[in-house]
């Protein structure tokens, strides 16, 4: 089957890896979807976090475990993030469901159609919008072209005009947009380069000299998150308005309404590492290196470690902190010394802006209207990395410690929205690994999370041979006591399988796995101390993005396949789940052997027209061996048809709707396109 990795919603590149027989030092791919992060720190609970009472506790709390985590090299380890890319991705008291007595059918009745925010982007939820490539209010289309170059572009007549545009700082790379009224938030990786490293004999800290032998400078990378705000009321000369770098990498961004909250994660400091030379190897130089870069570590003040922001718009503006000490949150056990910040405020006013943090690494983010859940998977290994052998912990000899699959676990992390406050509620982790921002979502303040864990399941395949397995599964979790408590689970969902796509509804959730077969299920979440399964249908092939279109039915993009497996090409199917003990497969398309879809990349890259009752999604290769626009319409009763509206459509292609039922193509070749569907 084709295999590709995936660029995560930050930005950030991933990698296959597994779990089960991983070796870190030497990553083998099997079945397993694995985050990666910091395989440094022991075993911890995230479930119960407390406030920091003073910098001196904050800055202790960093110094005493980040001094566990230095080596000859500096910082032992690479942080390394991993996913499976053998398929593509998308993408008790006081418990209380809100259709409580209803049951799941009663919510069938009642779902609605999903179609894009008012800014035109596939958003997960309706009430949050999402950063996109490009970005429209009806009237004007924002695009970046080449990353340099912000352009403004009208779409109400016959044919697009450019208005106008406005070049963007250099020194950023990457962007995503976010419109909210006349304001253009670009959110771009600010790139930079860490202080000079010290040659031997340089002072790098009081009283503290780089040993005279055997030791040699680095250079390490850094850089940060720029959120630049672009006014466009007069449309002809747009301006900027605000200009501000985070310390941190973007994990992701949301709008609510004229809200904008951030996500940065900030990485442990860059300091003036020493190292052992190449060609003066031996344990004594690694011991003189470690001891050189602990008294490094211990020399650090709290703004080493803090999350910070600078304001570009005033000259020689310096770092300030992005949160007060008090306002940064710990695990009660060690999780790792990143720090991920949660930053609100009001569109165009970002100097009044306020922020949240936990002394944790964050790589997901799924939120609602009233929540937000940062997610991270780790592994925990059993005693800590530095006390082990092998090229990790700073000896280029030794052998690699194997990932134990019950040692990964994914912590999460919630915050309340009201208005311009967030505020930290309460963590919690279920074991095993999360796909993507898919596999979360949070209904009557309950919390739902899809999981797979690798290797937790003994099975006896068809030659008689036991084995381990993965299983996947879904568990709610409730807030209760500045934790988030599970209170109830369903697994052993698609055993040896992977968890494809998930769909949430108010009181159910459909998910699909795959191996050879697809395993589509029905899952009841009227009571959230007893998930359960109620149906499954299993066709070859599988869905790996489903969008519900109203009135029980649901349209699936994904990869048709044979019996055993092999893969066909893209497909897409219309799936009929008003009976949820019996869903059924109305229709099916495919596109031809070597095609696919970059919506199950990323799911942005689909749209669904409700009034015409059609989807538009980019299609790869096939018979053509281009990438087409296709209309997808699908009939009253489940039938499905397909149409090429465009046969040269770029890979970063969005389609956007506008007022007047036109649609809006924006790539990188072609710039503007507008299309009739009559």
């Amino acid at each position: 089957m084709r295999t590709r990795s995936r660029l995560a919603l930050s930005g950030g590149f991933v990698s296959a890896a597994v779990v089960g027989g991983l070796f870190v030092g030497g990553l083998a791919a099997t079945t397993a979807t694995l985050v990666l992060t910091d395989p440094l720190a022991p075993r911890a609970s995230a479930d119960s976090l407390s406030r920091f009472d003073s910098c001196a506790a904050l800055r202790n709390w960093y110094v005493e475990h980040g001094t566990a985590e230095v080596g000859p090299y500096g910082w032992n380890g690479p942080v390394m993030y991993a996913m499976d890319d053998a398929v593509p991705m998308p993408s008790g008291a006081g418990l209380a469901a809100s259709s409580a007595g209803q049951g799941p059918e009663a919510a069938i009745k009642g779902s609605d159609a999903r179609s894009s925010s008012g800014t035109g982007t596939n958003t997960q939820e309706a009430d949050v919008d999402e950063p996109d490539l490009v970005k429209t209010d009806g009237r004007r289309v924002v695009r970046l072209v080449d990353q340099r170059v912000l352009v403004v572009t009208d779409v109400t007549g016959p044919e697009p005009r450019e208005l106008g545009r406005i070049s963007l700082p250099i020194d950023v790379y990457g962007g995503e947009l976010l419109l909210a009224g006349d304001h253009v938030l670009v959110s771009q990786a600010a790139g930079a380069w860490g202080r000079p490293m010290p040659m031997e004999g340089d002072l790098v800290a009081p009283d503290l000299a780089v040993p005279q032998e055997g030791v040699q400078r680095t250079m390490m990378p850094a850089g940060g998150t720029r959120i630049v705000d672009v006014d466009i009321s007069d449309p002809a000369h747009p301006r900027i308005a605000h200009d501000d770098t985070y310390s941190g990498r973007q994990v992701s961004m949301r709008l609510y309404g004229d809200t904008v909250r951030l996500v940065t994660t900030t990485g442990r400091p860059e300091l003036p590492w020493a190292r052992p030379r190449n060609d003066r190897p031996g344990t004594s130089w690694e011991r003189n290196a470690t001891r050189h870069n602990e008294a490094l570590v211990r020399a650090t003040t709290i703004d080493d470690w803090l999350p910070t922001v600078v304001d570009n718009m005033v000259a020689g503006s310096r770092p300030a902190p992005l949160v007060s000490c008090t306002d940064v949150y710990h695990p009660q056990d060690w999780s790792g010394s990143d720090t991920t910040a949660v930053t609100t405020y009001d569109v165009g006013d970002p100097a009044h802006r306020t922020a949240v943090a936990v002394t944790a690494d964050g790589q997901v983010v799924y939120s609602s209207a009233d929540r937000l859940y940062v997610a991270s998977t780790r592994v925990d290994p059993p005693s800590p990395w530095r006390r082990m052998p092998g090229p990790m912990n700073g000896s280029m000899t030794g052998g690699a410690m194997p990932i134990r699959a019950q040692d990964v676990r994914t912590q999460l992390h919630a915050f309340a929205l009201e208005g311009t406050t967030t505020q930290y509620v309460g963590s919690g982790h279920v074991d095993g690994s999360v796909r993507d921002r898919w596999s979360l979502d949070e209904h009557g303040g309950l919390l739902r999370v899809a999981w797979t864990k690798d290797g937790s399941r003994t099975i006896t395949d068809a030659n008689g041979e036991t084995r381990q397995a993965t299983r996947n599964g879904i568990t709610v979790l409730a807030e209760k006591d500045g934790a988030l408590v599970p209170t109830g689970t369903v697994d052993d969902l698609g055993v040896d399988e992977n968890i494809q796509s998930v769909r949430w509804f108010d009181d159910f959730a459909v998910l699909v796995t795959f191996r050879q077969m697809d395993p589509l299920y029905t899952i009841d979440l009227t009571d959230p101390t007893h998930p359960r399964e109620i149906g499954q249908l299993k066709i070859p092939g599988y869905s790996g993005y489903l969008h519900p279109l109203g009135d029980g039915l649901l349209l699936g993009l994904g990869v048709d396949a044979t019996d055993l497996g092999r893969s066909l090409g893209a497909q897409s199917a219309v799936f009929d789940i008003h009976d949820l003990a019996a869903p059924q497969r109305l229709a099916h398309l495919g596109f031809g052997e070597q095609s696919y879809l970059p919506a199950l990349d990323d799911p942005r890259a689909f749209t669904w027209l409700p009034d015409q009752r059609t989807a538009l999604t980019t299609v790869e290769g096939g018979s053509s061996g281009l990438l087409r626009l296709v209309a997808l319409h699908v009939g009253a009763g489940g039938a499905l048809d397909a149409r090429d509206l465009v046969t040269d459509a770029g890979w970063s292609a969005r389609t956007l709707p506008l007022a007047d039922g036109r649609v809006a193509l924006v790539d990188d070749q072609h710039g503007v396109r507008l299309l009739s569907l009559g």
